[in-house]
């Protein structure tokens, strides 16, 4: 994989990667504020994106009526510099499909041990909790 980084204005960076799409982070600055997503909030929605799609996924490679995915993340950062992530706390939102919850912790349990590659490195970090509903 490869990535490229270009400054755009002051600290606004845009990135690309091998798919050639471009993402722009930015940050805040004294009497401003960001013009798009920090880095820090970038790799929470990496992690999200990547475990959705990944659960999702294997959810319908069981062939079942998954209807839609969404997730909240709640991260903790530590007070002092470095300001990594210290926690976080996720929850998966199914909705509009047939699920059962046997069929979603085996999902999320692929997801962490193996197939979720973000979740699986950023878990060597920092404790992850997941957790999911299955609404009506």
């Amino acid at each position: 994989m490869h990535a490229e980084i270009v400054n755009v204005d002051g600290l606004t960076m845009m990135a690309k990667s091998d798919t050639n799409h471009w993402v722009v982070m930015d940050t805040a600055r004294e009497g401003q504020s960001a013009a798009a997503a920090t880095p820090m909030e970038t790799f929470l929605f990496g992690f999200g994106g990547c475990f959705c799609m990944t659960v999702k996924s294997l959810l319908l490679k069981k062939r079942l009526d998954v209807g839609k995915v969404s997730m909240r993340i709640d991260a903790q950062r530590a007070p002092e510099p470095p300001t990594v992530f210290t926690k976080i706390d996720a929850t998966l939102r199914f909705s509009g499909g047939s699920l059962r919850d046997s069929d979603v912790e085996w999902a999320v349990a692929l997801a962490r041990e193996k197939y979720c590659q973000v979740g699986v490195m950023l878990e060597k970090a920092v404790p992850i909790d997941v957790k999911w509903e299955i609404l009506e």
